[in-house]
């Protein structure tokens, strides 16, 4: 891994890399050593600018976090370079078999509803519906002659409700970023803002495919005063769907990968069954 070891060789401290955790589309993550530290370094890979952005906003609220959510030790950053340092938080990724069992649910439910608790009046976090404009203003060329695009938007647009009371929302939960020691916690903030309480409740069912029974079961640690309307959920499980393209598309539009790196035909099939 040269490069990987170029970017790290401008870290001024002590570092010793032990392991790969994670590699996805736009950045690698490692167990190591920071300082006599076990941690996890994540170093990025050649980011467009809409996503260096997301870095910023992510530091931001990263050190928010950190006194509100107590895994969140923050060691290292340097934008530049596209690396971020964490203390390492021990824990175990989740099975889909146990995630689905009912006290992991309403668990996993209670989690969340502590998240979306976290007061943000007075501090500056990024709007969801500003994050999905931007992606929009990206593919502005595309969605005409994109029935997906198109689709995904004109969902979107649907079920925006400038009315509704935001919350703060982790925007991406899913098997990869939910992990447990003694209780549920999360990781990967970069996608956090303010934004609808259904989105975070939506990405658990559509990660996980759960039924009816395990939806309630969700619901049933969540939502406490939460007055759920059932087809507004169902739209916001279906964007859900739509969002990974429209992402995977802004990729294609501003960076080195193309569809077939971004595996755009397997997501196309899945979203067929919504024609």
């Amino acid at each position: 891994m040269p490069k990987i070891d170029k970017q790290i060789a401008s870290i001024d401290e002590k570092i010793e890399i032990i392991s790969p955790i994670k590699i996805d589309l736009i950045s690698q993550t490692f167990l190591c050593n920071f300082n006599d530290i076990k941690s996890v370094i994540r170093v990025d890979i050649d980011l467009p600018n809409w996503l260096k952005k997301r870095r910023v906003s992510e530091w931001q609220i990263l050190k928010f976090l950190e006194t509100e959510i107590r895994n969140q030790n923050i060691l290292y950053h340097d934008f530049d370079n596209g690396i971020l340092i964490r203390k390492f938080s021990e824990g175990k990724k989740i099975s889909n078999s146990e995630i689905k069992k009912k006290e992991s649910l309403i668990s996993l439910g209670k989690e969340i509803k502590k998240v979306h608790e976290i007061k943000i009046n007075n501090v500056e976090i990024n709007n969801f519906e500003n994050a999905i404009e931007n992606y929009r203003d990206i593919l502005k060329n595309k969605i005409k002659d994109d029935w997906y695009l198109n689709h995904g938007f004109k969902i979107f647009d649907s079920i925006l409700d400038r009315n509704e009371s935001l919350i703060f929302s982790h925007n991406d939960l899913n098997p990869e970023n939910i992990f447990w020691n003694k209780k549920h916690f999360f990781i990967d903030w970069e996608y956090a803002s303010a934004n609808s309480p259904y989105f975070d409740i939506a990405s658990i069912i559509s990660s996980y495919n759960l039924n009816n029974e395990e939806i309630g079961y969700l619901l049933n640690g969540y939502k406490e005063d939460f007055q759920l309307e059932t087809e507004k959920l169902k739209n916001w499980v279906k964007f859900t769907y739509f969002l990974d393209y429209i992402w995977r598309q802004c990729l294609v539009e501003t960076s080195k990968h193309d569809e077939k790196t971004l595996s755009i035909k397997s997501l196309v099939r899945n979203l067929d069954i919504f024609q």
